[in-house]
């Protein structure tokens, strides 16, 4: 029988607090080929290392709000795509920012990709629009407080903090 090549986990984050997040749960892809996808502007990403993750591939952002960063997203499709064909994920993870929207609905449309969110620990009283957004497209949501699961809805899961 032919070895199976390992899983391939695309971690999709933006850079600071969420990649921080991310890095805590990297233990439990410790079985699969980790590759972390963040902005191309966060300088601290291109020196980032991790024991688990395997490379950095970094994606445009033209602006952290309004006008541009609509444009950025929809420019990030076309390079998500390249990046998908290239890599051929076959989990996704995310502790947010908007840059794991559009990735979570390609993944699951277009190549049947595991999803798996976990919404940010700063969060509290209120969710994240990325989190609302991702929250049909992931087949494991997590939520770092016990009420957030009635915030959500069925799928969302409390299994404990991240942090």
């Amino acid at each position: 029988m032919a070895d199976r090549k390992p899983l391939k986990t695309l971690c999709i984050v933006s850079g600071g607090g969420h990649i921080e997040e991310a890095a805590e749960c990297f233990e439990a892809f410790r079985d699969t080929q980790v590759v972390v996808i963040c902005y191309r502007h966060q300088g601290e990403m291109a020196s980032y290392s991790h024991p688990l993750v395997s490379r950095i591939r970094l994606v445009a952002l033209w602006g952290s709000s309004g006008l541009l960063l609509y444009l950025s997203l929809i420019a990030n499709l076309f390079q998500f795509f390249w990046i998908f064909l290239q890599e051929r994920p076959d989990i996704l993870f995310s502790t947010g920012s908007e840059i794991a929207i559009g990735p979570f609905v390609m993944g699951k449309l277009l190549w049947r990709t595991r999803n798996i969110y976990v919404e940010t620990v700063t969060r509290i009283h209120e969710t994240t629009g990325t989190a609302r957004w991702v929250y049909r497209w992931s087949d494991l949501f997590l939520v770092q407080w016990p009420h957030q699961t009635a915030m959500f809805g069925p799928h969302a899961r409390y299994e404990g903090r991240v942090l």
